[in-house]
């Protein structure tokens, strides 16, 4: 029996977790016409840099006095938010406690194809996996969550999802709200049974519409989350980590707000609006300006209702409906802070009659991209090293798909809303509708994905691996497996190769992003290991290939 069928099947047994209950009652539900205090005072995820990151089954306190059975990365739910600079090396040593194998992605951050959380690198249970890699991209909102294969929507539901910001002297120059100013928001939707425990049980219905909660979480708060605000400007950085929920932002009273960025960081220039739409993976940067209201004023951060085709599955929350997310407080007076420039940062546009390729992708059913599940093992297309390429969507099916491409941002063919403009990594692409981007490979080579951020999409088998390889090179594919290992990576003066023990004599050639070999050594048969000397070779990213091998290793030198 096909894996992917088993698995769907093994849903409808109920075999992930407890059968869903209705929770109504359990938690306070806040009135919209005199808009009483909310309950909850919003939790704010640790900021940690990098270091250890250890993936286990534990308990956390999401409700008062309920301990709920999570995965929880460092103990901590939703997952620590991890803050660093363009420029750092982000070094981490992942852990899997869990009882099953596990990957983390770190979406939309321009990563080697060996650390970017592809399923075909996934931790077995009880081991570790060092990554060390630079910050190479713009200033922006991103995060991170698991990606095992046929368990991302359901790890990272438990727990497995923190943002990841990453900061640039450019941004820092615009005097943008930040410090006590700056707020992260992760959106995620849940349902809990009457003890106050995560349901996870996934019907064919739920297959198909996505994962939908009855109870919407800001930074793991219970719901009746609030927070007190200064009448001056707040920055708050939105990400939809919910497994298929889309979320239409907007202030209750009606008020405008400011987009300043997006997926892959600053716009060109703000844009005022009232309301945005925001699918699964999809981030918002928003200013809002509470000068002009009183202390003791009361409003919310809401998702407006909106028609959508797919149905609740067996929530009871349907898509679209209308949700209070956060409540404002403005309980201080402050000075009302810098003016947003009306320029924030210069983007070059890419032209469609300057692409070198045109590739085709058509979404059908839950599972499809160009009529293919997802095998682990299949590329499905080669994609050629800084090449600019024109990809096309079509979504021939009745669903909604925010596809994601990893390892790169993208831009928008003829954007349709402010939001959509600047790098993106995931559009939206309403039932069938047709959306073009426009790609260009410029840090890595490697075995990418392109796939439906809809989580129980994804699982089911809408994703389709891809490698990015230098025009001309040979293909060297390795079944799934990364037959190189590299330590330390990124190197210094010198770098240790672990592969399996060769058949017969071959070249050891590391190349740049060029194509260029810097260097060959001849290995003999037998041979398991080289020590590679990197100390006059310049900083950057570079290409090793062995026989049939490969893999990235990245030089660094302070």
């Amino acid at each position: 029996m096909n894996r992917r069928k088993f698995f769907k099947l093994s849903l409808q047994a109920g075999l992930v977790t407890a059968a869903s209950q209705n929770v109504s009652g359990l938690f306070a539900k806040s009135s919209k016409k005199d808009i009483p205090l909310a309950t909850n005072a919003l939790r704010i995820p640790p900021v940690i840099s990098g270091g250890d990151l250890v993936i286990a089954p534990t308990t956390f306190e999401i409700n008062s006095g309920i301990q709920t059975n999570v995965i929880s990365i460092n103990n901590s739910f939703p997952a620590p938010t991890i803050r660093l600079k363009k420029g750092d090396t982000f070094s981490a040593q992942i852990k899997n406690n869990l009882t099953e194998p596990t990957v983390i992605h770190w979406h939309g951050i321009h990563a080697p194809s060996t650390m970017d959380g592809h399923p075909r690198n996934a931790i077995a249970p009880g081991d570790t996996f060092n990554l060390s890699y630079p910050i190479i991209q713009r200033a922006g909102t991103y995060f991170y969550h698991s990606h095992a294969d046929m368990n991302t929507a359901k790890q990272s539901y438990l727990g497995m999802t923190g943002m990841f910001i990453v900061e640039d002297d450019e941004e820092k120059a615009l005097g943008l709200p930040s410090g006590e100013f700056e707020i992260p928001l992760l959106i995620q939707d849940k349902r809990f049974d009457k003890n106050g425990q995560l349901i996870y049980a996934p019907t064919t219905a739920d297959m198909s519409a996505g994962w939908l909660g009855d109870t919407v979480l800001i930074n793991g708060t219970p719901p009746n989350a609030f927070l007190n605000v200064a009448n001056t400007m707040y920055r708050f950085r939105i990400v939809n980590g919910s497994n298929a929920r889309t979320y239409n932002i907007a202030l209750s009273d009606g008020k405008q707000f400011t987009i300043i960025g997006n997926d892959g960081g600053l716009l060109e220039s703000p844009a005022a609006v009232t309301s945005a739409m925001l699918a699964p993976a999809e981030r918002l940067d928003i200013v809002v300006d509470f000068s002009g209201y009183s202390i003791g004023d009361n409003l919310f951060l809401k998702s407006l209702s909106f028609f959508y085709s797919d149905g609740p599955g067996s929530g009871t929350l349907r898509q679209g409906a209308e949700i209070d997310l956060l409540q404002f407080t403005i309980d201080r007076t402050a000075a009302k802070g810098n003016p947003i420039p009306a320029a924030l940062s210069a983007i070059t546009k890419f032209n469609s009659s300057d692409a070198v390729n045109n590739r085709s992708f058509q979404l059908s059913g839950h599972q499809y991209i160009n009529s293919q599940s997802f095998d682990i093992n299949r590329i499905d297309n080669h994609v050629p090293f800084g090449a600019l390429e024109q990809w096309t969507i079509t979504n021939l099916s009745e669903s909604v798909h925010p596809m994601h491409v990893h390892g790169v941002q993208f831009q928008i063919v003829n954007p349709t809303q402010p939001s959509e403009g600047g790098w993106k990594d995931v559009v939206r692409i309403e039932s069938f509708a047709t959306v073009q981007v426009l790609l260009r490979f410029t840090e890595y080579t490697g075995i990418y994905l392109i796939h439906c951020h809809i989580l129980e999409h994804e699982d089911m088998g809408m994703m389709s691996n891809f490698q990015v390889e230098q025009s001309g090179a040979v293909k060297h594919e390795t079944n799934g497996q990364n037959e190189i290992v590299i330590f330390p990576n990124p190197a210094s003066d010198h770098a240790f190769l672990k592969f399996p023990s060769l058949e017969k004599e071959e070249m050891l050639m590391l190349i740049d992003i060029t194509g260029r070999v810097i260097s060959k050594d001849i290995l003999g048969a037998g041979i398991t290991d080289h020590k590679l000397l990197t100390d006059k070779i310049s900083n950057g990213s570079y290409r090793i290939i062995l026989g049939n091998y490969e893999a990235e290793l990245i030089v660094m030198r302070q």
